[in-house]
């Protein structure tokens, strides 16, 4: 019975993680799914998709690099042979994304900003299963990816192809929105396995706010007449659309495969449909209801991969 008793505790830690890492990764899309309405808000009136980017990644960096300086100085320490990839993920994974995505949203519409963006999962799955073999195919992860995606789709468009409105600079923008995106979560996975959270994150927000002083220097910016009440709109967005979410968002990536993750990140649309929905009156129809359900259920089957039950009755095997 204790054999059975330890063995069942060995097989809970996983459950654990893996529950907490799916809790934290909603966090982050409640926080990412909510900032898409405030991010609408803001493009309609004077700012701009370089400003809006530029201050999401540098405001968060100077809060987290003061923070850790005065708190735990440990964290700035990395080795340079991988300096390369937390500059990669600062440039490509935080940088390019936000760009490309907002170009997107500028562009074309919001609804196909996110659709594109969402395809990513589909480039996470190749690398670690057919390249890296970190990962095991099996069908249960094809049947949440196709499900999540198929959900996304009927969430942000209503089932109308029409709401998709794709052309010229929204086309390219689209793409490189979801292939930067993959490359985000695979490099950062594989930064994790060396560093803690609380570095990547402060490298990666430091090399994507170091790319913006070169395409935007702060002279450019003091020429624009920014009041303190904008400042202040750029503090709070940064911190409700970019530090917060990706800091859970990261932690969700120390506790669960990067196509796991992926996928369950399909939440978000669904959750910023339905903060548009509740806070700003916007339309919620059964199509787009049917979409979300359909999410929902892939991020469940996902939780299938680890079965309690059938843990349970093995270890109670091994221990007779």
């Amino acid at each position: 019975m204790q054999n059975l008793s330890l063995e069942v505790n060995k097989m809970n830690a996983p459950l654990v993680s893996s529950s907490r890492g799916y809790l934290y990764l909603c966090v982050a899309v409640f926080f990412w799914g909510g900032s898409a309405s405030v991010a609408k808000y803001l493009f309609t009136t004077r700012y701009d998709t370089l400003i809006i980017t530029q201050t999401r990644s540098s405001l968060s960096f100077v809060l987290i690099a003061a923070y850790f300086a005065l708190r735990d100085r440990s964290v700035f320490r990395i080795r340079v042979r991988d300096l390369y990839r937390f500059i990669l993920i600062g440039v490509i994974g935080v940088a390019a994304t936000n760009f490309s995505y907002y170009s997107t949203v500028r562009e074309a519409t919001v609804a196909t900003a996110i659709l594109i963006q969402y395809t990513a999962p589909a480039f996470v799955m190749i690398y670690p299963v057919a390249i890296s073999k970190e990962e095991e195919l099996n069908g249960l992860k094809v049947i949440a990816l196709l499900l999540a995606l198929a959900g996304c789709y009927l969430a942000v468009t209503g089932g109308t192809v029409g709401e998709i409105k794709l052309s010229g600079w929204s086309l390219l923008s689209g793409i490189a929105s979801s292939l930067c995106f993959a490359f985000m979560l695979l490099m950062s996975k594989s930064v994790l396995r060396r560093y803690s959270v609380a570095t990547m994150l402060t490298y990666a927000f430091g090399f994507a706010a170091l790319f913006w002083l070169f395409v935007n220097p702060p002279w450019e910016i003091a020429v624009k007449g920014y009041t303190l009440a904008d400042w202040g709109i750029f503090w709070v967005f940064a911190i409700i659309s970019i530090l917060i979410p990706h800091a859970f968002f990261t932690m969700s990536l120390s506790r669960l495969e990067a196509t796991s993750a992926g996928i369950a990140g399909t939440l978000e649309p669904i959750v910023a449909i339905v903060i548009a929905y509740l806070a700003l009156g916007e339309t919620l129809n059964g199509v787009q209801a049917l979409g979300g359900v359909a999410v929902v259920g892939a991020v469940l089957l996902l939780q299938l991969r680890h079965d309690q039950w059938k843990r349970l009755v093995k270890g109670g095997a091994n221990a007779k």
